[in-house]
């Protein structure tokens, strides 16, 4: 049951990859800590507050490229007080993961009818684009663009430790159409809205693991009935056969069970932003935006494919008495190389509003200050469905009924809505160059009983520098340089916890070690360290056409 439960349960993990908001968007915005919604940015205000389009006259054109460096680290050990002779059925200290204990993840992109793409070269390129018309004495400006309001990925070698969450990774939200416009009421307030159709899509290919006292028991059994020699190679006993047989393959809690991979997408996604800028002084601004929330229908498929060792002990387990009665009975697995079927889930992109001002003083100075808040209340748990009744889910619900149907799995999140804030700095040169700087302090929605190596995302510090030039009277340029790095400790929990139930330190995602644990947790006993570190170098051009 927790190894089926293990498939479909990867997904959120994924999700998570969404707290990462505002990033990349707008190259003026990075460098200002993302706080422009009452300081106007360009055609991307289509995005972050759709009333400073009226601030474009004539026709515009801008292309942006945004340059991005990433690096995911994680490292697995041994508790300090850890004690082999306590180790129980699952011997921690056995993970053939601590010889190589260090993982590394490079940027991964996903390209729809292709897949996961991992980006082998060092700078992943997120190229976006728009263009808007202002017609001549009209009080609307018109605007659209395409660009990636989401877009993380990773990719991991074939041998890597962290293979067992995701050996590879893509979550993206891609708008493709964003018919927006903003109203100048008079010299003082403008009003804007944006009408969003966006890609949204999850993929995923890992490798597949176990680690638990069931798997455990099997493979002291099988010890016991010298299934094996010292090199792995059947020795042909099988002593309690036909009654029950226990040697078909070799089991046990730190042995792959097979590869994984999913898909699922959305071609349509609809959503809309609205937006206010208030300028009642030439010293002081007021700009209110709101993102909503869209409802993704995500549709796909899964497959998995056995290794030849868990799918021969299970097709002889099956063969033998106890095996065929107990298989009908509890939907056990019958042996076959390969599952594959059809899977839909509702995600829910979050809702957001941000308010911020923009103060001018000392005459070249420029403050801009933005609170921000995200309803990741609304991902309290994820419901997966599937397109006919799942045997393995018959089996899973004996022992999670609450959560698990014949043929639905609804996994628990509880992740919590926060606020944000971000400040930028601005100096004006001269009358062509105007310098930049920001700071915008990133707090994780994710609880700490959910942190994992998947999405490696807690609180972090985004600091940022950049520059706009006046080419001519015409154009502008755009530069950015953005750095963020996050850090995180999941300290296992006390030898024993799982007789006591109290877990105080694990992540439900990662590292809990117990029985009936209905999130996945592939290392479990062992302490993980997450690294996150994210460059950008953006530049933007934007002209009248």
């Amino acid at each position: 049951m927790r190894i089926l439960i293990f498939l479909f349960l990867m997904i959120p993990g994924l999700a998570t990859a969404q707290l990462i908001q505002n990033m990349f968007i707008d190259t003026k915005a990075m460098s200002l800590g993302n706080a422009v919604t009452a300081d106007p940015t360009g055609i991307m205000d289509i995005h972050f507050n759709p009333a400073g389009l009226t601030k474009l006259e004539g026709r515009q054109i801008q292309i942006q490229l945004m340059n991005i460096m990433l690096s995911a680290e994680a490292n697995f050990s041994l508790p300090e007080d850890y004690d082999p002779d306590e180790a129980g059925l699952v011997p921690i200290h056995e993970d053939p993961i601590l010889s190589d204990p260090k993982s590394k993840a490079i940027a991964a992109a996903y390209l729809p009818g292709v897949g996961i793409l991992p980006m082998h070269l060092p700078v992943l390129t997120l190229p976006t684009g728009g263009v808007s018309i202002q017609p001549a004495g009209s009080k609307f400006t018109f605007a659209n663009a395409a660009y990636a309001p989401m877009a993380a990925g990773f990719a991991k070698e074939s041998d890597d430790a962290g293979r067992y969450q995701a050996r590879e990774v893509a979550l993206q939200r891609f708008t493709y159409f964003s018919p927006s416009f903003g109203y100048k009421v008079n010299d003082q307030l403008a009003l804007g809205a944006s009408f969003l159709f966006s890609h949204q899509a999850v993929a995923v290919n890992q490798d597949v693991r176990a680690p638990n006292m069931l798997i455990g028991v099997l493979e002291e059994l099988q010890g016991a009935f010298g299934c094996f020699d010292e090199n792995g190679n059947s020795t042909g006993n099988d002593p309690l056969a036909p009654i029950i047989t226990l040697c078909g393959g070799s089991v046990g809690p730190f042995k792959d069970i097979g590869e994984l991979q999913i898909l699922t997408e959305e071609t349509l996604s609809p959503s809309y932003n609205l937006g206010l800028l208030w300028e009642p002084t030439d010293w002081f601004a007021l700009g209110l935006g709101y993102q909503s929330e869209a409802k993704a229908h995500l549709k796909g498929s899964f497959e998995l494919e056995y290794t030849d060792e868990f799918a021969d002990f299970f097709r002889t387990f099956r063969s033998s008495i106890v095996g065929a009665i107990g298989g009908a009975i509890f939907s056990l697995p019958t042996g076959v190389k390969r599952e594959a079927g059809n899977v839909s889930v509702r995600l829910t992109y979050p809702q957001h509003f941000q308010a911020g001002i923009k103060l001018r003083f000392l005459e070249k100075y420029q403050l801009n200050v933005d609170a921000g808040w995200t309803d990741f209340d609304k991902w309290d748990a994820l419901r997966f469905e599937f397109d006919r009744n799942v045997s393995f889910l018959s089996m899973a619900k004996l022992l999670a009924p609450d959560i698990v149907t014949d043929n639905s799995l609804t996994m628990p999140m509880g992740y919590k809505s926060v606020w944000s804030y971000g400040v930028g700095l601005q100096y004006d040169l001269n009358s062509r160059i105007q310098l930049r700087m920001g700071y915008e302090p990133r707090k994780s929605s994710i609880p700490d009983d959910r942190r994992s190596v998947q999405a490696p995302l807690g609180d972090a510090n985004l600091y940022s520098v950049g520059m706009g030039y006046q080419w001519d009277k015409d154009t502008v340029v755009d530069l950015s340089l953005s750095f963020m790095q996050s850090e995180e400790v999941i300290l296992a929990d006390p030898q024993g916890a799982d007789a006591t139930g109290e877990y105080p330190n694990s992540s439900d995602s990662i590292n809990r070690n117990c029985l009936t644990c209905t999130v996945t947790n592939p290392y479990p006993g062992l302490n993980v360290e997450t690294k996150l570190t994210i460059g950008a170098a953006g530049i933007s051009f934007r002209t009248k056409f």
